[in-house]
């Protein structure tokens, strides 16, 4: 209702006073040039003068008439004279003055009057003395009846100026009212125009105040703010996106965008653009933006917003803010959710490798519990049954029988108390009793002292030994644990081959440590098995049937790493071959 209201006041009020003032302003100038037309009839129509020139003429004719009979004047000069009035005559029958004349009622005199001057006219080519007083009484009423016209003439002419004037006197009250009415309508048009002169100024005020307070925040805002127009040129570009570009305003107004920076030739950015000119608004997140001299990226939110002017999408504005410590606040949470999630996975693998050794320790005390029940019951059975069975022989025995039974018993006792001094070897070595003496020693003389002992331990087995050169066997170690590890590898490469096949030791070097690789025929270990052997009391699935604790392979690998050293199963499927590994003795820093 308000927009009607002022599209009326506004709109309707000046046009119809404007038709009013046009309208006004055309009667005014018909009615003027109906008073010029007026004007110019009455001078055309002013026929007083024709009348009374023409009763002159016909006067002056008689007198002409009358002086040739003195004496005074000549026939030329009479028919001068009756030729001016002729043509006064003609004059009067001929256009306007004809239609005057007959308006008058004076046509059918005239008519007369002309009849009259051609019956003179004889007369007056043979004018003769005598005619004078003929022509004169034939002229005579021509004068009077002019003078009358004239009267009549004079008469209607004041009748009709008189009504002209009238006429005239309504035309220009007309015209000033219409004036007046013109006047008023120009004071009306004067005051919309200066209503409108001061509506205008107030607004154009209050558009630069509000473009100067746009100015005002595009240029304090934070964030980068730009707007390109409908080919995509660059319009606007505040201080913001001096510091996230690189470049000023007077470097990029009038550009296109892409040519601006390759951070606008990116396609997200080229369809937020595009989809803005369309007229939609579309946002990003988080975009990498590379500085000229940056090597980190910074990270940016933008969003796109078309610009309208009266509903038509005249270009397009663009806000860029910086995100940079959001993007970090969220890879530092990231990170540490990974971390956690690591922590919570490294957690949970230690629980459940806790909770496999402690199945596994549980597999393992009870498989060595029923090894040891075994192992130790088999040699205490072996002695009892002999000492037994030298109970009941008695006296009856014979000597070779005793020694047979008894060194069977000691066998037994023996067997039983190495698994004895083994278990108690473990026990010392978790109980950190045991320690390495270094010296430098020759390890083939160790070799050759185990191998002597194996020997005479068990005499059908075939011991082969042979080394790569002649002095590369002195090492850093402690003799008595190395010949312990000897012990223990040959002890496993006699009982896990065949009875009649050799065992063999390799040794060589290189420029840090003395090898010594322990070889048998023995089946090969699985490959499941090749590190579990090492652990404490574990037997692998071809020592059934073998008596032992599982311990001597732990006891070498713990040896030989307390000296600097190793003990590895070598990789192959031909037999089984140990490798001892001990530091060389000029290798060992001093």
């Amino acid at each position: 209702m308000i927009r009607f209201r002022n599209l009326a006041f506004g709109l309707l009020l000046p046009l119809v006073a404007v038709v009013v003032f046009a309208v006004l302003l055309a009667f005014s100038l018909v009615r003027m040039i109906e008073i010029e037309n007026a004007m110019r009839v009455e001078a055309e129509e002013n026929m007083l003068w024709v009348l009374h020139q023409s009763e002159v003429a016909a006067r002056r004719l008689a007198e002409t008439a009358a002086l040739i009979d003195l004496g005074e004047a000549d026939t030329d000069d009479l028919a001068l004279r009756f030729d001016i009035l002729k043509g006064r005559v003609a004059m009067l029958n001929d256009g306007p003055q004809r239609r005057f004349v007959e308006e008058i009622g004076y046509d059918d005199e005239l008519e007369q009057i002309a009849a009259s001057l051609n019956a003179v006219a004889p007369i007056i080519a043979g004018f003769s003395p005598g005619d004078g007083v003929r022509l004169r009484a034939a002229l005579e009423p021509v004068p009077r009846l002019f003078g009358r016209a004239a009267n009549k003439a004079m008469i209607a002419d004041w009748n009709d100026l008189g009504g002209r004037l009238e006429t005239h006197r309504a035309q220009l009250r007309q015209i000033t009212v219409f004036l007046v009415g013109i006047m008023v309508a120009g004071g009306i048009l004067a005051a919309i125009l200066g209503g409108a002169l001061r509506q205008s100024r107030q607004r154009n005020m209050m558009l630069r105040r509000s473009q100067d307070f746009s100015t005002l925040l595009i240029s304090s805002s934070g964030e980068g703010i730009l707007a390109v127009d409908r080919v995509g040129l660059c319009t606007l570009w505040n201080k913001a996106m001096v510091g996230l570009i690189g470049k000023s305003a007077e470097q990029v107004v009038g550009r296109p965008l892409i040519e601006i920076a390759g951070f606008f030739d990116l396609a997200p950015l080229r369809t937020g653009v595009a989809r803005a000119l369309d007229g939609d608004t579309w946002q990003l997140a988080l975009q990498p933006l590379f500085g000229e001299k940056d090597a980190e990226p910074r990270y940016v939110d933008l969003r796109f917003f078309p610009m309208r002017n009266e509903g038509e999408v005249i270009g397009a504005i663009l806000f860029l803010h910086d995100a940079t410590d959001r993007h970090a606040a969220q890879q530092r949470e990231a990170e540490d959710r990974d971390r956690l999630e690591d922590l919570v996975a490294e957690r949970t693998r230690d629980l459940d490798d806790a909770l496999r050794r402690e199945r596994s320790a549980a597999d393992l005390y009870r498989n060595f519990a029923a090894m040891v029940s075994h192992q130790f019951r088999t040699p205490l059975a072996v002695a009892d049954s002999a000492l037994q069975r030298l109970i009941r022989r008695g006296a009856r025995a014979e000597p070779g029988e005793i020694v047979e039974r008894a060194d069977r018993a000691r066998n037994a006792i023996a067997g039983l108390t190495r698994l004895v001094d083994s278990t108690l070897d473990a026990a010392r070595l978790d109980a950190g009793q045991l320690g390495a003496q270094r010296v430098r020693c020759a390890l083939e003389e160790i070799v050759r002292t185990v191998c002597t002992r194996r020997r005479e331990a068990a005499p059908e087995r075939a011991i082969h030994v042979r080394r790569a050169s002649q002095d590369s066997d002195v090492v850093f170690c402690d003799p008595a644990h190395v010949e312990q590890i000897l012990e223990n590898l040959l002890s496993n490469a006699h009982k896990y081959a065949p009875p009649e096949t050799p065992v063999s030791i390799y040794l060589h070097d290189d420029v840090q440590n003395v090898f010594c690789d322990v070889h048998n025929t023995g089946n090969p270990i699985p490959e499941a098995e090749r590190e579990r052997i090492f652990d404490r009391n574990y037997r692998g699935t071809n020592s059934m049937g073998t008596a032992g604790t599982g311990i001597g392979l732990f006891m070498a690998r713990t040896l030989a790493r307390m000296q600097g050293g190793e003990v590895i199963l070598q990789p192959g499927r031909e037999g089984v071959t140990f490798r001892m590994i001990l530091p060389r003795f000029d290798a060992v820093p001093a």
